[in-house]
């Protein structure tokens, strides 16, 4: 895959991220209060994304599963399944974990190369950061005791 097509489907990513996680994350997590004397003012936080991706070689069916069990794990709730991701939040922070194979002609029912995209969206960047480096190391981990 071409540096320029990479970046056109991450892009594409993030701005679809953005409009759920604008959707998902609530407007008091999403603004910050000020007050001086006798006036507030009221901002919207910008939001802080955190993405990383890598390689694990599985059974491509099994990949919905290994990025549920990882979001569960932290607290996630599943909030969306789109055919090729999953999207959970715990209210503050949105978590999306997609996934494709690595390869054009594969089993679903066999060992694979399959990608997996794991990014983070938050007001504050360390909660993002901490929680794409969580899920992402959690799937990683995660190994068969038996064939697929």
């Amino acid at each position: 895959m071409t540096d320029l097509t990479r970046k056109t489907r991450l892009g594409l990513a993030f701005a679809a991220i953005a409009v759920a996680s604008s959707a998902i994350i609530p407007a008091s997590a999403a603004t910050a209060s000020t007050a001086a004397t006798t006036t507030t003012t009221m901002s919207a936080a910008p939001l802080a994304w955190h993405s990383g991706y890598f390689t694990k070689s599985i059974c491509y069916k099994d990949a919905r599963s290994f990025a549920q069990s990882a979001l569960r794990r932290y607290g996630y709730a599943i909030a969306y399944n789109p055919p090729n991701a999953v999207l959970g939040t715990d209210g503050t922070t949105t978590v999306e974990v997609s996934f494709a194979p690595a390869q054009t002609s594969y089993n679903p029912n066999t060992f694979s190369k399959v990608n997996f995209t794991v990014t983070a969206i938050s007001n504050t960047s360390s909660l993002a950061e901490n929680a794409r480096n969580r899920v992402r190391e959690n799937i990683v981990k995660q190994v068969y005791f038996d064939y697929c």
